[in-house]
């Protein structure tokens, strides 16, 4: 696990770095048992045709260790942002998914429940988009974008393969479309919520 930097736009974001390794695994793993996975769509507010429960396989892949310390960081910032009281944590994953987008697919600006507590995305597999823009400034397509409560700020983050993002689960964010030459090439990304469970 690599911190790469905290940003703010109007809610914390946590970029980390995940192996090649770790990437390869969960690839291998999830096109081993894709047939077997049920749909996540219902719960999901993605335009796109793919989105598989992975949470029978998440614990089992050799990235689960990497990704459960990132969780750990990025509650520790929360924490220094007096937005949670000091303390040790028990986090849960509570929902985890792949999604395999095409191209012309998208992920409409949305947040997740607000009582969910926080999301995650961890890019898998990024194509090679076509840019055909006449302006470079326009150029957009298939990026990761976030946006602050009050609408005045975005982020945006162009996908890259072991980038894995941590924020609050009521953070605004979408994922615009993008096209490609190839109609088998796909954007792949796991997301999962997790929560702060209380001990008993």
């Amino acid at each position: 696990m690599i911190l790469q930097q905290m940003y703010t736009c109007g809610k914390l974001i946590g970029q980390y770095k995940i192996s090649k390794n770790n990437i390869a695994d969960i690839n291998k793993k999830y096109e081993k048992a894709k047939h077997t996975l049920k749909s996540y769509g219902p719960k999901l507010a993605g335009r796109l045709d793919s989105e598989l429960d992975l949470m029978p396989i998440i614990a089992n892949t050799t990235a689960f260790k990497s990704i459960t310390k990132c969780m750990d960081n990025y509650i520790d910032a929360i924490i220094k942002t007096k937005l949670l009281p000091p303390g040790a944590k028990n986090l849960e994953i509570i929902g985890c998914w792949v999604n395999d987008m095409v191209r012309g697919e998208y992920n409409p600006l949305h947040t997740h429940n607000d009582a969910i507590g926080f999301s995650t995305v961890l890019f898998l597999k990024v194509p090679k988009f076509i840019n055909d823009v006449k302006d470079p400034h326009k150029f957009k397509d298939g990026i990761l974008t976030f946006v602050s409560p009050n609408g005045e700020h975005i982020l945006d983050f162009a996908p890259k393969v072991g980038d894995f993002f941590i924020f609050q689960a009521n953070h605004m964010h979408t994922v615009n479309p993008f096209k490609t030459k190839n109609v088998d090439e796909v954007r792949r990304s796991m997301s999962f919520n997790f929560v702060i469970k209380e001990n008993k």
